[in-house]
């Protein structure tokens, strides 16, 4: 029976009594998990796929097979043994992995089955498509494509020695470690500008590792390429199962002597158990869910494996040809020109391309035995692959007897033989034809005849123009014109006006009383407006309301008074003119007695439509709102 609290052994009735248990607050925690993790799919299609990472490996690596299920979680996995595709394959199942979350109250939930496949033989291999069965549906993905090629490796290696055994290392023996990286190449002795591969292999045992990242190679006087996609595989080492993870790159060493290579670091993270606080609702959680990820923390590591020295050797002088390119490997070359029917004095390309495995960054390309009878230009060069680099030359044939392109010379030196070889290409055959643009001409003289050759000015590739004709001044540019300088200032008279209207816009929707004194001038002349409509229909008692309603809310607005208020002491302390203030005051007497003294007579009505105009007219021109807004407060 767990212990209450001291505040609530005496009385359990209240508020707080139940959320003072952490044994309750656990069990309900753990309540609300079990039945969100038991809440049925997402509410939506079911749709499945397939991948395979990576798409291209050699035979004995290990893939990886992802049939994710989305908008379902309780999906049996697939049987290996009952897939599409993978016989070819040794295959195994990982496990599942499964993902929930909720939006705007929307379900999304999926499922992931991984399987582990080790490739037995080379080719091109079409899997699936999986079958994926839920609730009484057949479910069906994609077939994904695999290109399995043939280990660089040597094959028929006891599958008790550590792959790493094969190379000269110092590593150290790890067999009872449970993750380590170790850095291998296939020799230590090099030659100088030779490519070395170079593989560093990361050894996961019983442990569980996440955030990998990809190896940092220091090298100085190496070049080191970047590194490739990492390859998967599975391995027993001295009875005990490790994951490995390989990464390849090559380096070039730029200077002969010995050259420390390493060591290779390497960043990840180790999944372990949390060192958290095992409070009462920690330990049931713990218990219940002992691989919940809110068990497990994320440890960061650094890794580092063991050095290498390699000894790089100085390239041999003996036997050394002076056309040496200074690539080193092995390589083959094709040569082709294209065209090879064309007229003398028309451009042709030589097309080189070396294929092979070495250092061709600072190679030279190859070279034409004899260049007579031709202009040659600087090659061009292309890298269409990893393997392959393209030299382009463009010849242009000028004489008509040459009957073929010379041979192409390409000298390397192959470390494998120690020895300078040179590949030689076949000469290629020409037909030329006479120049279109060449006149020849018979020059007579005293020891015989000769025949000269006169080339058509401005029909060659570069010509020098003896005659430049007529100079004239260059037009003088658009950017350089007296309008484009001022249209610098449009943007700033732009950018004035956008802010004086703001302004104005403000005051005007801002200030009530400002608006009401710019609006009063319009409001007044619609009033006027009417009134000549009463006027034209001799309806003098609508006139004189009309008249007197206009004046009245005009001189309101413009004046900043009271409607209530307009008389003739209240308009003299707004400072109107002294004219102006009589003609208001006598038109006001003048409507109120026609308005309320009938049997007076009606008066001159054109006159007081005058009168009223001429208030408005003068007020307009005369009475600013500041004027009014001070004389008010006065």
């Amino acid at each position: 029976m767990p212990k209450y609290p001291r505040s609530c052994q005496s009385c359990r009735s209240c508020r707080s009594y139940w959320l003072c248990q952490p044994w309750l607050l656990s069990w309900l925690f753990c309540f609300v998990t079990v039945l969100g993790l038991g809440l049925p799919a997402a509410w939506g299609d079911i749709r499945v796929r397939a991948e395979v990472s990576p798409q291209q490996a050699e035979v004995g690596d290990v893939l990886s097979l992802m049939i994710e299920v989305q908008g379902a979680q309780n999906v049996n996995a697939p049987a290996p043994d009952e897939m599409d595709g993978l016989d070819d394959f040794e295959s195994s199942y990982i496990g599942p992995s499964s993902r929930m979350s909720i939006v705007n109250t929307q379900v999304n939930s999926s499922v992931q089955h991984r399987y582990a496949l080790q490739a037995q033989k080379e080719g091109q291999f079409t899997l699936g498509p999986f079958t994926v069965a839920y609730e009484g549906q057949q479910y069906q993905t994609a077939a994904v494509r695999v290109d399995i090629v043939p280990s660089r490796r040597a094959t028929g290696r006891p599958s008790q020695t550590p792959p790493q055994s094969q190379y000269l290392t110092n590593q150290p023996r790890a067999a009872k470690r449970d993750f380590w990286v170790e850095i291998t190449t296939p020799k230590q002795e090099v030659y100088l500008h030779e490519q070395l591969p170079v593989e560093v292999t990361l050894y996961v045992g019983g442990v569980r590792l996440a955030d990998v990242q990809y190896p940092v190679l220091p090298g100085d006087g190496l070049s080191v390429e970047p590194f490739e996609e990492p390859v998967r595989r599975r391995q027993q080492i001295n009875g005990q199962n490790f994951r490995i993870l390989r990464f390849r790159t090559s380096v070039v060493p730029l200077r002969s002597g010995s050259i420390d290579l390493g060591p290779a670091s390497l960043d990840l993270s180790v999944i372990g158990r949390s060192s958290r606080r095992r409070d009462s609702v920690g330990s049931i959680f713990d218990r219940l869910f002992p691989d919940s990820f809110m068990a497990m923390a994320r440890q960061p590591r650094t890794l580092e494996s063991n050095p290498l020295t390699l000894s790089v050797l100085p390239l041999p002088e003996e036997g050394k040809p002076a056309l040496f390119s200074g690539a080193v490997g092995r390589f083959s070359m094709d040569v082709t020109a294209s065209p090879t029917q064309l007229p003398t004095g028309d451009p042709l390309t030589l097309h080189m391309a070396v294929r092979g495995r070495g250092h061709l960054s600072d190679a030279q390309p190859p070279v034409l035995l004899s260049t007579e009878g031709f202009r040659t230009y600087t090659p061009q060069t292309d890298h269409p692959d990893e393997e392959t680099t393209v030299f382009e030359q463009v010849l242009i044939p000028q004489d008509e007897t040459l009957s073929a392109i010379p041979s192409v010379h390409f000298s390397y030196f192959d470390p494998g033989t120690r020895r300078y070889q040179t590949i030689e290409s076949q000469p290629i055959g020409l037909v030329l034809g006479p120049s279109p643009h060449v006149q020849r001409t018979e020059i007579v003289g005293g020891h015989g005849s000769q025949v000269a050759t006169a080339e058509q000015l401005g029909r060659d590739i570069v010509y020098i123009k003896d005659d430049p004709g007529q100079l004239r001044q260059r037009a003088t540019a658009w950017y350089q014109s007296t309008l484009f300088l001022f249209w610098h200032a449009v943007p700033l008279a732009l950018f004035g006006a956008a802010v004086w209207y703001d302004r104005r816009r403000q005051r005007w929707y801002g200030d009530v009383r400002y608006a009401r004194f710019r609006q009063a001038g319009k409001e007044a002349q619609q009033g006027l407006a009417q009134a000549e409509q009463a006027l034209a229909g001799s309806d003098s008692q609508v006139f004189y309301e009309t008249l007197s309603h206009t004046l009245q809310e005009y001189l309101a607005a413009k004046l900043d008074l009271p409607p209530g208020r307009i008389d003739a002491d209240a308009i003299s302390d707004c400072g109107v003119p002294h004219d102006c203030e009589q003609r208001i005051h006598e038109v006001l007497i003048t409507c109120e007695h026609v308005r309320f003294a009938p049997g007076r007579g009606d008066g001159d009505l054109q006159s007081m439509l005058a009168a009223v105009q001429d208030i408005v007219n003068q007020l307009e021109r005369e009475q600013t709102f500041p004027v009014a807004v001070t004389a008010r407060a006065a």
